[in-house]
Protein backbone atom coordinates (compact mmCIF):
# COMPACT_ATOMS: atom_id res chain seq x y z
CA UNK A 1 0.00 0.00 0.00
CA UNK A 2 1.50 3.95 -1.08
CA UNK A 3 0.46 6.32 0.20
CA UNK A 4 0.95 9.81 -1.34
CA UNK A 5 0.72 12.52 1.61
CA UNK A 6 0.52 15.99 0.58
CA UNK A 7 -0.20 19.46 2.51
CA UNK A 8 -0.25 23.07 2.71
CA UNK A 9 -1.18 23.22 -1.05
CA UNK A 10 -2.84 26.36 -0.80
CA UNK A 11 -4.70 26.25 -4.06
CA UNK A 12 -6.78 29.09 -5.06
CA UNK A 13 -7.11 31.13 -8.66
CA UNK A 14 -5.31 34.23 -7.31
CA UNK A 15 -2.39 32.04 -6.01
CA UNK A 16 -0.52 31.51 -9.28
CA UNK A 17 2.55 30.46 -8.19
CA UNK A 18 0.63 28.22 -5.73
CA UNK A 19 -1.36 26.49 -8.20
CA UNK A 20 1.11 25.94 -10.35
CA UNK A 21 3.01 24.49 -7.84
CA UNK A 22 0.37 22.33 -6.88
CA UNK A 23 -0.12 21.02 -11.27
CA UNK A 24 3.65 20.44 -10.99
CA UNK A 25 3.61 17.92 -7.94
CA UNK A 26 0.02 15.94 -9.39
CA UNK A 27 1.76 15.23 -12.65
CA UNK A 28 4.78 13.59 -10.44
CA UNK A 29 2.37 11.90 -8.10
CA UNK A 30 0.08 10.64 -10.97
CA UNK A 31 3.26 9.02 -12.63
CA UNK A 32 3.90 7.51 -9.18
CA UNK A 33 0.48 5.98 -9.18
CA UNK A 34 0.13 5.85 -4.86
CA UNK A 35 -3.23 3.98 -3.92
CA UNK A 36 -4.86 7.02 -1.97
CA UNK A 37 -4.34 10.63 -1.60
CA UNK A 38 -4.24 11.84 2.18
CA UNK A 39 -4.46 15.96 2.39
CA UNK A 40 -3.09 17.42 5.66
CA UNK A 41 -4.53 20.54 5.28
CA UNK A 42 -4.72 23.86 4.20
CA UNK A 43 -5.77 23.21 1.00
CA UNK A 44 -6.77 26.43 0.36
CA UNK A 45 -5.58 29.85 0.79
CA UNK A 46 -8.60 31.16 2.86
CA UNK A 47 -11.38 28.55 2.21
CA UNK A 48 -12.20 29.90 5.66
CA UNK A 49 -13.09 33.23 4.73
CA UNK A 50 -13.95 32.65 0.69
CA UNK A 51 -15.70 29.09 0.40
CA UNK A 52 -15.44 29.45 -3.34
CA UNK A 53 -11.67 28.14 -2.73
CA UNK A 54 -13.10 25.01 -2.30
CA UNK A 55 -14.59 24.81 -5.35
CA UNK A 56 -11.07 25.87 -7.17
CA UNK A 57 -8.90 23.46 -4.95
CA UNK A 58 -11.58 20.57 -6.26
CA UNK A 59 -10.97 21.05 -9.30
CA UNK A 60 -7.14 21.02 -8.79
CA UNK A 61 -7.04 18.18 -7.16
CA UNK A 62 -9.07 16.57 -10.36
CA UNK A 63 -5.43 15.97 -11.41
CA UNK A 64 -5.27 12.95 -9.18
CA UNK A 65 -6.88 9.81 -10.10
CA UNK A 66 -6.20 7.75 -6.54
CA UNK A 67 -9.04 8.10 -3.69
CA UNK A 68 -8.36 10.74 -1.14
CA UNK A 69 -8.88 11.56 2.26
CA UNK A 70 -8.52 15.00 3.92
CA UNK A 71 -7.97 16.76 7.15
CA UNK A 72 -8.40 20.44 7.45
CA UNK A 73 -6.26 23.31 8.26
CA UNK A 74 -6.13 26.71 9.68
CA UNK A 75 -6.59 28.40 6.40
CA UNK A 76 -9.43 25.53 5.10
CA UNK A 77 -11.44 26.02 8.64
CA UNK A 78 -10.08 28.56 10.75
CA UNK A 79 -8.12 28.29 13.93
CA UNK A 80 -7.98 27.50 17.41
CA UNK A 81 -6.70 29.36 20.48
CA UNK A 82 -3.31 28.52 21.16
CA UNK A 83 -4.49 28.81 25.11
CA UNK A 84 -7.52 29.06 26.95
CA UNK A 85 -8.99 32.59 26.12
CA UNK A 86 -6.70 33.99 23.43
CA UNK A 87 -8.38 35.53 20.85
CA UNK A 88 -8.54 34.11 17.27
CA UNK A 89 -8.54 36.44 14.03
CA UNK A 90 -10.61 33.96 12.01
CA UNK A 91 -12.20 31.00 14.27
CA UNK A 92 -13.79 28.11 13.86
CA UNK A 93 -17.58 28.07 13.36
CA UNK A 94 -20.31 25.56 12.79
CA UNK A 95 -21.03 27.28 9.68
CA UNK A 96 -17.33 26.67 8.38
CA UNK A 97 -17.46 22.90 9.36
CA UNK A 98 -20.68 22.58 7.26
CA UNK A 99 -18.60 24.59 4.43
CA UNK A 100 -16.09 21.94 4.31
CA UNK A 101 -17.61 18.77 4.83
CA UNK A 102 -20.21 20.13 1.66
CA UNK A 103 -16.88 20.24 -0.31
CA UNK A 104 -14.25 17.70 1.42
CA UNK A 105 -16.36 15.14 3.13
CA UNK A 106 -15.68 14.60 6.86
CA UNK A 107 -13.27 16.10 9.18
CA UNK A 108 -12.30 13.30 10.85
CA UNK A 109 -12.06 9.39 9.45
CA UNK A 110 -10.72 6.30 10.37
CA UNK A 111 -9.84 3.78 7.48
CA UNK A 112 -8.12 -0.01 7.64
CA UNK A 113 -5.38 -0.54 5.15
CA UNK A 114 -2.52 -2.91 4.77
CA UNK A 115 -2.54 -3.97 8.64
CA UNK A 116 -2.99 -0.37 9.76
CA UNK A 117 -5.92 1.57 11.06
CA UNK A 118 -5.14 5.30 9.97
CA UNK A 119 -7.13 7.88 12.04
CA UNK A 120 -7.75 11.50 10.53
CA UNK A 121 -8.34 14.16 13.08
CA UNK A 122 -9.70 17.77 12.96
CA UNK A 123 -6.37 19.38 14.75
CA UNK A 124 -8.40 22.93 14.10
CA UNK A 125 -10.94 22.03 17.19
CA UNK A 126 -8.89 21.26 19.79
CA UNK A 127 -9.58 23.90 22.87
CA UNK A 128 -12.34 25.10 20.56
CA UNK A 129 -15.30 24.39 23.44
CA UNK A 130 -17.54 23.93 20.33
CA UNK A 131 -19.93 20.74 20.64
CA UNK A 132 -17.74 18.73 17.52
CA UNK A 133 -14.40 19.03 19.65
CA UNK A 134 -16.78 16.64 22.26
CA UNK A 135 -17.93 14.83 19.41
CA UNK A 136 -14.74 14.21 17.80
CA UNK A 137 -12.88 13.25 21.29
CA UNK A 138 -16.32 10.70 22.06
CA UNK A 139 -15.92 9.25 18.07
CA UNK A 140 -12.06 8.80 18.81
CA UNK A 141 -12.23 7.06 22.41
CA UNK A 142 -14.83 4.19 20.26
CA UNK A 143 -12.54 4.26 17.47
CA UNK A 144 -9.46 4.12 19.46
CA UNK A 145 -11.23 1.37 21.78
CA UNK A 146 -11.96 -1.32 18.65
CA UNK A 147 -8.46 -1.12 16.98
CA UNK A 148 -6.70 -4.38 16.81
CA UNK A 149 -4.02 -3.19 14.44
CA UNK A 150 -1.34 -0.76 14.87
CA UNK A 151 -2.77 3.04 14.55
CA UNK A 152 -1.33 5.63 12.32
CA UNK A 153 -2.18 9.34 13.09
CA UNK A 154 -2.98 12.33 10.61
CA UNK A 155 -3.92 15.58 11.48
CA UNK A 156 -2.80 19.15 10.24
CA UNK A 157 -0.83 20.79 12.93
CA UNK A 158 2.13 18.46 14.96
CA UNK A 159 1.29 17.23 18.55
CA UNK A 160 4.34 19.49 19.95
CA UNK A 161 7.86 20.91 18.74
CA UNK A 162 10.10 18.11 20.69
CA UNK A 163 8.39 16.26 23.25
CA UNK A 164 5.05 15.72 24.84
CA UNK A 165 5.50 17.70 27.87
CA UNK A 166 6.53 21.13 25.96
CA UNK A 167 5.12 23.67 27.36
CA UNK A 168 5.92 26.25 24.49
CA UNK A 169 2.53 27.98 23.31
CA UNK A 170 2.37 28.69 19.70
CA UNK A 171 -0.10 28.40 17.29
CA UNK A 172 1.85 25.49 15.66
CA UNK A 173 0.77 22.89 17.66
CA UNK A 174 -1.97 21.30 19.27
CA UNK A 175 -3.27 23.39 22.42
CA UNK A 176 -1.46 21.65 25.60
CA UNK A 177 -5.10 20.69 27.02
CA UNK A 178 -6.29 18.77 24.40
CA UNK A 179 -2.89 17.42 23.96
CA UNK A 180 -2.32 15.86 26.92
CA UNK A 181 -5.92 14.48 26.87
CA UNK A 182 -5.33 13.04 23.14
CA UNK A 183 -1.79 11.79 24.01
CA UNK A 184 -3.70 9.73 27.25
CA UNK A 185 -6.20 8.44 24.66
CA UNK A 186 -3.46 7.06 22.28
CA UNK A 187 -1.43 5.21 25.16
CA UNK A 188 -3.91 2.69 25.18
CA UNK A 189 -2.69 1.56 21.26
CA UNK A 190 -0.10 0.20 19.28
CA UNK A 191 0.84 4.15 17.82
CA UNK A 192 3.54 3.72 15.28
CA UNK A 193 3.45 7.39 13.16
CA UNK A 194 1.33 10.47 13.90
CA UNK A 195 1.95 12.45 10.32
CA UNK A 196 1.53 16.34 9.87
CA UNK A 197 1.41 19.48 8.20
CA UNK A 198 1.45 23.61 8.62
CA UNK A 199 5.21 23.99 9.73
CA UNK A 200 5.91 23.97 5.12
CA UNK A 201 8.99 22.02 7.08
CA UNK A 202 10.00 18.54 6.55
CA UNK A 203 10.74 16.47 10.08
CA UNK A 204 11.42 13.23 11.18
CA UNK A 205 11.42 12.95 14.77
CA UNK A 206 11.35 9.49 16.87
CA UNK A 207 9.51 9.84 20.57
CA UNK A 208 10.05 6.49 22.10
CA UNK A 209 8.52 3.98 19.33
CA UNK A 210 6.48 6.66 17.60
CA UNK A 211 7.24 8.56 14.53
CA UNK A 212 6.60 12.20 14.23
CA UNK A 213 6.60 13.33 11.08
CA UNK A 214 6.62 16.61 9.70
CA UNK A 215 5.28 17.07 5.84
CA UNK A 216 6.54 19.93 3.84
CA UNK A 217 4.50 22.15 1.70
CA UNK A 218 3.97 22.05 -1.71
CA UNK A 219 3.85 25.79 -2.43
CA UNK A 220 6.37 27.88 -0.88
CA UNK A 221 9.02 27.96 2.31
CA UNK A 222 9.00 30.69 5.07
CA UNK A 223 12.10 32.51 5.73
CA UNK A 224 13.84 31.89 8.59
CA UNK A 225 13.65 35.43 9.78
CA UNK A 226 9.80 34.96 10.34
CA UNK A 227 9.50 31.42 11.70
CA UNK A 228 11.96 29.78 13.39
CA UNK A 229 13.88 26.45 11.28
CA UNK A 230 12.89 23.20 13.02
CA UNK A 231 13.23 21.19 10.19
CA UNK A 232 14.39 21.13 6.74
CA UNK A 233 12.76 24.13 4.75
CA UNK A 234 11.93 23.00 1.31
CA UNK A 235 8.36 22.27 -1.23
CA UNK A 236 7.89 18.55 -1.38
CA UNK A 237 5.56 15.88 -0.29
CA UNK A 238 5.88 12.32 1.02
CA UNK A 239 5.18 8.90 -0.21
CA UNK A 240 4.24 6.11 2.53
CA UNK A 241 4.53 2.79 2.03
CA UNK A 242 2.50 0.16 4.56
CA UNK A 243 3.66 -3.28 4.33
CA UNK A 244 3.88 -6.26 6.78
CA UNK A 245 2.72 -4.24 9.82
CA UNK A 246 5.70 -1.83 8.87
CA UNK A 247 5.36 1.77 7.64
CA UNK A 248 7.94 3.60 5.46
CA UNK A 249 7.89 7.47 4.82
CA UNK A 250 10.26 8.37 2.00
CA UNK A 251 10.37 12.69 1.35
CA UNK A 252 9.93 14.11 -2.20
CA UNK A 253 11.46 17.38 -2.89
CA UNK A 254 12.04 17.67 -7.07
CA UNK A 255 14.12 19.88 -9.19
CA UNK A 256 10.87 20.70 -10.91
CA UNK A 257 9.24 22.10 -8.08
CA UNK A 258 10.27 25.80 -7.08
CA UNK A 259 11.38 26.95 -3.95
CA UNK A 260 8.61 29.63 -3.73
CA UNK A 261 9.19 32.48 -0.99
CA UNK A 262 6.08 33.15 0.95
CA UNK A 263 7.61 37.40 1.11
CA UNK A 264 7.35 37.03 -3.10
CA UNK A 265 3.50 36.35 -3.04
CA UNK A 266 1.14 39.27 -1.93
CA UNK A 267 -1.23 38.12 -4.82
CA UNK A 268 -2.16 34.99 -2.16
CA UNK A 269 -1.23 36.82 1.07
CA UNK A 270 -1.40 40.81 0.81
CA UNK A 271 -0.39 41.10 4.73
CA UNK A 272 3.22 39.62 3.42
CA UNK A 273 3.81 42.94 2.07
CA UNK A 274 4.59 44.83 5.41
CA UNK A 275 6.85 41.51 6.13
CA UNK A 276 8.59 42.09 3.20
CA UNK A 277 9.17 45.93 3.35
CA UNK A 278 10.47 45.26 7.33
CA UNK A 279 12.51 42.57 5.92
CA UNK A 280 14.22 44.34 2.88
CA UNK A 281 14.78 48.25 4.14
Amino acid sequence: MRIALVSDTHIAARARAFTANWHIAARLIEAERPDLIIHLGDITVDGAGDPAEHGQALEAMQALSAPRLAVPGNHDLGDNPPHPGAHVASAVTPARLAAWAAAFGPDHWVTELAGFRLIGLNAQLFGTGLDAEAAQFDWLVATLAAARDPVGLFLHKPLFRDRPGDDEVHVRYVPAGPRARLIGLLAGVDLRFVISGHAHQARRLMIGDVEHLWMPSTAFIIPDHIQERIGEKRVGWAMLTLEGGRHRLDFRHPVALPENDLLDHDDAYPAVRALRRSARP
